[in-house]
């Protein structure tokens, strides 16, 4: 009897793997996700244009003027800035972007105004130098407008959030009769965490599977606080970044 049970138990354990191995997958094959690799990382290097400090420049004017002065901010440069990126493929043509973005900015002022001590009063020059190293964090989500492959061109747009540490540095020379004058309370550093925004477009040459280059335009918006003279001042970090990139596929 127990043989029979064992003998009939067998036949029904292989008649249902049998009609196992004929159905259809209970579960959704993964698809194709193109002849490109899924993840990659790459390194842009280019120039940021748009930042704006005249909040503050105007307001060390205003200070200065009252002070039988002035205080002129001279025409902002360039800013240098260079991107890591960590991308993700989540199908041939969307992309998850994890990034890393450091940006130098910096704007310079000059003038002269009348510094009052208890004893006495000083005519000073001064030159001002404001210093800003902005790091910022971001992670969005892109859309190739052609599927990435070797030896093809596809644009691509994409947008996501940032978290943006701006570390501000006011330093300032002050001069008595040419000669260099101590005055500490002219010199200022301050970080902050900030909340932003980000999109960017740009266009990618797929050299290989495992070599791209590109040009990209990113468009950040982010801006934080300066405190001075018993104020606060709006310094903004809104502007465009144009840079080239290369990508390496893992």
């Amino acid at each position: 009897m127990k043989k029979n049970l064992i003998a009939a138990l067998l036949i029904a354990a292989v008649f249902a793997s049998s009609t196992a191995n004929s159905a259809p997958p209970i579960f959704k094959e993964r698809k194709y996700f193109g002849p490109m690799p899924f993840n990659s990382f790459s390194l842009n290097v280019g120039f940021l244009d748009g930042a704006d400090f005249s909040y503050l420049t105007e307001a060390l004017d205003n200070w200065a003027t009252a002070r039988n002065g002035y205080d002129t901010a001279k025409e902002m440069p360039l800013s240098p800035s260079c991107k890591l990126t960590y991308e993700r493929k989540l199908t041939p043509n969307h992309v998850l972007k994890l990034s890393s973005t450091f940006t130098y900015i910096k704007q310079e002022t000059g003038g002269e105004y009348v510094a009052e001590f208890p004893d006495t009063n000083y005519a000073l020059t001064i030159e001002r130098t404001i210093k800003v190293y902005l790091l910022s964090f971001d992670a969005g989500f892109s859309y190739f407008f052609i599927t990435p492959e070797p030896a093809r061109f596809s644009p691509y747009a994409g947008a996501g959030f940032s978290a943006v540490i701006p570390m501000v540095r006011l330093h300032t020379d002050s001069y008595l009769d040419g000669e260099p004058f101590s005055n500490p309370g002219e010199n200022i550093s301050q970080n902050s965490f900030q909340a932003g925004l980000h999109m960017e477009f740009g266009m990618t040459y797929f050299v290989s599977n495992r070599y791209a280059v590109g040009i990209e335009g990113k468009y950040q918006m982010a801006q934080s606080k300066f405190d001075i003279h018993n104020g606060n001042f709006d310094l903004k970090y809104t502007g465009m970044i144009l840079s080239l990139g290369l990508t390496y596929y893992l």
